[in-house]
């Protein structure tokens, strides 16, 4: 059987949890439509919308209007798929009149932006209504994803958590036994993440005599503001900004440093993580996680367990935390080793596609019957 998976963007370069999803497939084979082709399509079957003439007019028109691009229709009627995936809501949106016109059952998979903040942006109210109506079923990344997908009126019988997954196996552990001197932390350079937390609590570290490194791999909108904080709190030669980063080089550098720093806030807009995919590879890698209590990171980061949590928005708590992984290598070593233990359980590829096919299934059966 063959499922399409469909995402405008297909795929940006941070969005590696959706390429492993669709690289270990067992069951189905995978087909990948998208309006633009980015990364991670090498050696799948890639569709991508026609942007020229008459026909790339008409599929561009119909994609500004949120609306399905034409171009899926002859994939659908030459592929045949059991079953479409669609990956955030606004993409998933677009499949509804494809999926409904060619009676194949459609799965949404929320990832966290979409389940928080775009419901409440200029026209989304109706959207999300429908969606409530013709998504045959959704996909939650977290328990506290799906308590959200509840609030907003899905049904919570068509709720399926599958959590993002990642080969846990291929990545090298390496029992941390101390924290020294090197932190870092990952991602877009947007409020959510809570960068400005990080660099605050360098701030006081280095106020109490203990100079931390902080490197940050990432670009966005709250770049220049960051570094002007460094500068503000004199911390510009403590903290560096290294930009956009591959996944392969984050990797490496994850055994180069003492601790990753995830420590994740809601927006104003109400933007939210689900689960931040860093925290796995940290996990899996040996590195200590410092997270929040934000969204579903403590489903993961279990205190003094599995990580350490501290409270959203709060640079000097976590600046406590830091400096007791530096004072207690024991407790260094028992998170190093839990960590790895937790996402094996938890978020291993392969359980997680096994699950997930074993739902598309379900789902083409009860669309049947």
């Amino acid at each position: 059987m063959k499922v399409i998976h469909f995402k405008t963007s297909y795929l940006n370069l941070s969005e590696t949890f959706i390429d492993r999803l669709v690289r270990n497939h067992v069951r189905f084979d995978p087909i990948i439509t998208t309006a633009y082709k980015k990364q991670y399509t090498e050696g799948l079957k890639t569709y991508a919308m026609p942007k020229t003439g008459m026909w790339g007019l008409i599929n561009r028109a119909q994609l500004s209007l949120n609306t399905s691009p034409a171009f899926l229709d002859t994939v659908i009627q030459k592929e045949k798929p059991a079953v479409i995936h669609g990956h955030f809501a606004l993409d998933s949106y677009r499949l509804i009149s494809v999926a409904q016109k060619n009676k194949i059952p459609l799965i949404v998979n929320f990832y966290g932006y979409d389940v928080t903040r775009l419901p409440n942006e200029f026209g989304w109210k109706s959207r999300y209504k429908k969606l409530i109506e013709k998504a045959d079923h959704c996909i939650a990344g977290s328990m506290d994803m799906k308590k959200n997908l509840i609030s907003l009126g899905f049904d919570e019988s068509r709720i399926e958590i599958i959590k993002l997954g990642m080969d846990i196996e291929s990545v090298k552990f390496e029992h941390r036994t101390n924290v020294e001197s090197k932190l870092m932390m990952i991602g877009r350079m947007v409020e959510k993440k809570g960068f400005e937390y990080a660099i605050k609590a360098t701030s006081i570290l280095k106020k109490q005599g203990l100079p931390f490194q902080l490197d940050l791999y990432g670009d966005g909108p709250l770049s220049d503001s960051l570094k002007q904080l460094c500068r503000d709190l004199d911390v510009e030669a403590e903290v560096i900004f290294h930009g956009t980063t591959n996944n392969e080089t984050i990797v490496k550098e994850l055994y180069k440093h003492d601790c990753l720093l995830v420590p994740s806030v809601q927006s104003a807009d109400g933007d939210r993580e689900g689960i931040p995919q860093t925290i796995v590879e940290g996990m899996a890698s040996g590195i200590p996680v410092i997270g929040s209590t934000h969204a579903g990171i403590p489903e993961l980061v279990e205190n003094k367990v599995t990580g350490l949590v501290v409270n959203e928005r709060n640079a000097e708590e976590l600046a406590r935390s830091i400096q007791l992984l530096k004072e207690n290598p024991e407790l260094v070593a028992t998170i190093s080793t839990n960590a790895r233990e937790r996402v094996l359980q938890n978020h291993s590829i392969q359980k997680l596609v096994e699950k997930t096919e074993l739902l598309y299934q379900k789902v083409i059966q009860n669309y049947k019957d």
